[in-house]
Parts: C-alpha cells; sequence; structure tokens
C-alpha cells in the first residue's frame, strides 16, 4: 500500500499510529492490530501465555526473532522493500512458494506492468482475507481494490 498513490496517506498515518507508544511491549486496546501483532511476535514474552495455542506461540518466538528495527527503521522511510520483507521472510520461516513470489512482487511494484500490479493485489487481498480476516489492515486494503 505504500507504493500506491491512492493509498499513502493511510499508509503513512497508520505506521504513525503504530509507532506512536515506542516500543511493542504489550497488546493495548488503542493500538492499531499491526502493533499488537509485533507486541505479541516480539514483546513482553508473558503476553504469548494468554494466546489460544501458546505452546506453539512461545517455540515460535523463541525459534525465530523478528527483526524489530528494521521494521521500525522500514514503518519510517518505507525504502528498502526488498531487504525488509526479506528480513521478516526469514525470521517467520516462510518457506512457502508462493508466499515468496508475492514478496516479490510487492517489493518490485512499481516496477511491474498494470497486468501484474493487478494480479499482485488480487492475491493479496485473497491472502488478507484468508489470513487476516477483520482486522484493520485487510478492511482498508479492502476499500482500496
Amino acid at each position: 500500500m505504500s507504493q500506491r498513490d491512492d493509498s499513502k496517506s493511510f499508509v503513512k498515518s497508520y505506521s504513525a499510529q503504530t509507532m506512536q507508544k515506542g516500543t511493542f511491549d504489550q497488546v493495548r486496546m488503542v493500538n492499531n492490530d499491526l502493533a499488537n501483532m509485533l507486541a505479541i511476535v516480539a514483546g513482553d514474552p508473558e503476553i504469548t501465555k494468554k494466546l489460544k495455542n501458546k505452546n506453539q506461540a512461545q517455540a515460535m518466538r523463541q525459534r525465530q526473532p523478528v527483526p524489530i528495527m528494521a521494521l521500525r527503521r522500514y514503518l519510517r522511510t518505507y525504502e528498502s522493500h526488498y531487504k525488509v520483507l526479506t528480513q521478516l521472510e526469514t525470521a517467520l520461516g516462510i518457506r512457502d512458494a508462493n508466499f515468496r513470489n508475492l514478496r516479490r512482487a510487492v517489493a518490485n511494484y512499481n516496477s511491474l506492468d498494470s497486468r501484474q500490479q493487478a494480479q499482485t493485489l488480487a492475491k493479496l487481498k485473497q491472502l488478507l482475507q484468508v489470513k487476516l480476516p477483520n482486522t484493520d489492515i485487510q478492511r482498508k486494503f479492502k476499500e482500496l481494490s
């Protein structure tokens, strides 16, 4: 969304809201979904004990540390899409070829032709509906496409 003119203002305000508390140490009702997700994967480890699949979440956190400093820098600048997305992919242990291809397309979105951009948006929309239903990002993305 940061590479599309029609959503840049939303991305900027959403990033500012995500970074508002300064740290991702706890889940808060006032935080947006991204800030709360980052609190779960990188904040206080006690948070995972409140999750439905707490054992799996705790094990994953121990095996796969998320590059928070790189994410914070990215949320401030939105530069180096490919580098940051690749770091996240590695940190989260993503091995699915479809996700990797989508990451490449997203990182190089501005260099894609209009048909490839439309295909990338359609894949993202489908994934957001399946993996992140009823999140603020999914709702905004649905408005834009």
